[in-house]
Parts: C-alpha cells; sequence; structure tokens
C-alpha cells in the first residue's frame, strides 16, 4: 500500500525521498503486483506520485484506489465526482479498482450506486469495499448485483497476527460472495 506516499501527518513523508519512492513503484511494477492508494492518502499526493511514476519508463500496475466516504459526502454523484478527481490525479483514463474505504452511518446505499455508477461510465473496471464487516459486505454484493455488478473484493485488516476475519465469518462471507480479500498490512500491524 502507498498510504505513506505524500503523507506528512502520519508517515513524515519527504518530498526529497520520491526517487526512492519510484523504486518502489519499479520493484512492485517488475513483480507483477498492484499498487493500492486512496484520495485521502497525503491528501491526494499518493495518488499524484503514482499517477507520475506510471508516466515515467516503469511498467503499467494495476492501481486500486479508495473514495473517501466523508458525512458531508452523501450522494451517488459524489461517488463519481471524487472518482473522475482521483482519474486526474492519477493521470490515468480508468481505475482498475475502485473501492469505498469504509462504511458510513448514513448514506452506503448511494455510495454502492456511485460505484456502479463509475462502472456504467466506463471509469473503473471493478469496485470494492474496505473495512465492512459481515453485514455490510453482504448488503453491497446485494446492492451492487442488482445494478448489475459484482462486488470484487472488500479490502480488510487481516495478517499472520490478526486473523479475527477467520473468527468472525467475514473471511467465509466474502468466500460464500466470491468477494476477494485483500488484507492490508498483512504481515502485521
Amino acid at each position: 500500500g502507498a498510504w505513506a506516499w505524500g503523507d506528512t501527518l502520519f508517515w513524515g513523508y519527504d518530498p526529497a525521498k520520491d526517487e526512492e519512492l519510484r523504486e518502489t513503484y519499479d520493484f512492485v511494477a517488475g513483480k507483477a503486483g498492484f499498487v493500492d492508494t486512496a484520495e485521502v492518502y497525503g491528501f491526494g499526493r499518493s495518488e499524484q506520485l503514482i499517477g507520475e511514476f506510471s508516466k515515467q519508463d516503469s511498467p503499467k500496475i494495476p492501481i486500486a484506489t479508495k473514495f473517501a466516504p466523508f458525512p458531508w459526502r452523501t450522494s451517488a454523484a459524489e461517488v463519481v465526482k471524487a472518482c473522475e478527481a482521483s482519474l486526474k490525479r492519477l493521470d490515468t483514463s480508468k481505475i482498475d479498482l475502485y473501492q469505498v474505504h469504509f462504511p458510513n452511518a448514513w448514506s452506503n446505499a448511494e455510495y454502492w450506486d456511485g460505484l456502479a455508477e463509475c462502472v456504467d461510465k466506463g471509469l473503473v473496471d471493478a469496485v470494492g469495499v474496505s473495512n465492512y464487516g459481515v453485514d455490510a459486505t453482504r448488503a453491497a454484493a446485494r446492492a451492487l448485483e442488482r445494478r448489475g455488478v459484482k462486488l470484487a473484493s472488500n479490502q480488510i485488516q487481516f495478517s499472520m497476527l490478526y486473523r479475527y476475519p477467520e473468527q468472525n465469518g467475514l473471511k467465509d462471507a466474502c468466500r460464500d460472495l466470491d468477494v476477494a480479500v485483500l488484507a492490508y498490512s498483512p504481515l502485521g500491524l
């Protein structure tokens, strides 16, 4: 993940080290991996860096990014607008995987509609969620299915040290729904 890329608040990002980040990007690209980011990482700087690196001599690699469901963002149109802003920062015409970063107490159904609209408009190849529990994952999958869109993934904390998704039924629910589990901090957090 590229949370630390551009993030001065939590990670002490230093622009003088951008070349080291590019080398990391190139390494991941050479290993057929993917890069995970979000519009809130470094207030968009993470996406900008990835966009810059992808335009240099680096091989293209899949990019996953996330919409931040802040309480003042309550409509499907907000999801589409944020996706378009991410596309600009990433300097690409399509996002490989676009996710809702975390559930919101008010507008989840609208966010799922927004994800479907992003697919319908050809802005993204696949959509997912992040930090969703069992019930929210099932609800998102059903809502997207009604729109003819598959829920591709749920990005969750899951590691050798944190195995709770195996105990609370989340990993099983994702398997039953054919939703890929993307582990963040897979070596531990």
